[in-house]
């Protein structure tokens, strides 16, 4: 099974200090289809924290790239294909009490919404919406090892393009939040 035939994907997030991995499985058959890895060096990584995320659909098979640009002012990621090209431009919007970031396309904009507070998220296009996103409580143990679980749900006639801009755009939102909670 591969990460881009999938409708449902886990993705179980393993956070430390210097890195942000995630295993990605298939929802149904619960196969471990894709991964992801922190990239930059540990130093880099000590001071900015994980900036730079590669996913994986095998091993030493690129699926995308998720870069974190240093700004100042709103938070700027792109999600590249492996070959460089810019699949994603990722802006975390300025809103109260609610997460709002836009993805664009290179002319298509996808939004993704969701409550301040909340762990749910929906990605939606001009058309409707594409993808839903839920945060799973992993237990007490686990979120104390920097373990979180997110279950994304994706819509069905996706091209592989938009799949792997969500696919991104999530773990982009991982970063965002973990670059807010470091202040």
């Amino acid at each position: 099974m591969s990460v881009l035939a999938s409708n449902a994907l886990v993705f179980q997030q393993t956070a430390h200090f210097t890195r942000n991995d995630f295993a990605i499985f298939d929802a149904e058959s619960q196969q471990q289809v894709a991964h992801a890895e922190t990239g930059g060096s540990t130093v880099e990584r000590m001071f900015t924290g994980a900036r730079e995320l590669y996913v994986y659909d095998g091993p030493g098979n690129p699926l995308l790239h998720v870069s974190d640009t240093m700004t100042f002012g709103r938070d700027r990621l792109a999600v590249f294909s492996p070959d460089g090209s810019t699949l994603a431009q990722i802006v975390k919007q300025w809103s109260f009490f609610k997460t709002h970031i836009t993805i664009d396309l290179g002319g298509e904009e996808l939004q993704l919404l969701g409550s301040f507070l909340s762990f749910d998220f929906q990605i939606v296009a001009p058309y409707g919406e594409v993808a839903s996103v839920t945060r799973k409580w992993s237990g007490f143990e686990n979120s104390l090892f920097g373990k979180s679980t997110y279950l994304l749900q994706l819509h069905p006639g996706l091209d592989d393009v938009r799949r792997k801009a969500v696919i991104g755009s999530v773990i982009a939102l991982d970063l965002i939040r973990a670059k807010a909670d470091r202040g």
